[in-house]
């Protein structure tokens, strides 16, 4: 695996929630020998920052087998002999129509931001472990092109996304607020912030239409029961967007 990126001069944090299944096995959990074998996969997303400081999140098609439902930002798998830009790129373009250019950005690249070990499911009472991945978060903010512009660039591709939002600072902060380490579903509302925000979806045509979507499920956390499919941020969302806004103070 390679990388065109230039080093940090500080060093970038490796993070994993605290009810991390792979940390919670035990040798009496008999895992069958295809995930046993199956190693750790390397993923890329992109925090893309507009140049009115907002970010886009997508919400991955509930057909999904991994994280089904949950908001995320674009990004998927390191393929062979990609850099983590290429790869990074590569799925923003695939999952939403735009084609990101490193030109296009402050300092006319991508900046590593931070990595999240990721396992499927998300806690070990859900089931056993299925997919163990270590995500790598990339960061650019566009020199520009604000929100707006971009959303009339984009198309979700339905394989793999079925909405779209952007968010701004004081969201992405209650976002962070929301304490992944509790247990239960309580949906958070800060104050001052609206009930619904404006993003798009896809009709039944297949187009992206603007539409207003609930704040509420952007505010909630894993719960402790099996939550497969509960529309939410995912735990490692949440840490990048923390990343972002440290970047962004």
């Amino acid at each position: 695996m390679t990388n065109e990126i230039d080093p940090h001069t500080t060093p970038l944090i490796l993070k994993h929630p605290s009810f991390c299944p792979i940390h919670s096995l035990t040798t009496s959990v008999l895992l069958p020998n295809e995930v046993l074998n199956r190693g750790i996969d390397v993923g890329v997303a992109v925090i893309l920052e507009s140049m009115d400081n907002k970010v886009l999140l997508s919400r991955r098609a509930k057909h999904l087998r991994i994280f089904p439902g949950l908001w995320v930002p674009p990004g998927g798998h390191l393929e062979h002999e990609e850099t983590l830009t290429e790869a990074g790129l590569r799925e923003f373009r695939e999952e939403t129509g735009f084609e990101v250019l490193p030109k296009q950005c402050i300092g006319e690249k991508l900046n590593l931001m931070a990595f999240w070990e990721s396992v499927y499911p998300a806690k070990l009472n859900h089931g056993d472990p299925k997919r163990h991945h270590v995500v790598t978060y990339l960061h650019g903010r566009l020199k520009d092109l604000s929100s707006e512009a971009v959303s009339a660039q984009l198309q979700i591709e339905p394989n793999e996304v079925d909405a779209c939002v952007w968010l701004d600072k004081a969201v992405v902060s209650a976002i962070v607020a929301s304490d992944e380490e509790q247990t239960n579903t309580t949906e958070r509302h800060q104050p001052n912030l609206p009930s619904y925000l404006t993003g798009h979806i896809l009709s039944e045509e297949q187009k992206m239409v603007e539409c207003r979507l609930p704040l509420s499920p952007f505010l909630r956390v894993a719960s402790e029961n099996c939550d497969t499919g509960l529309e939410r941020v995912s735990s490692g969302t949440k840490f990048a967007l923390e990343q972002w806004l440290k970047l962004a103070s």
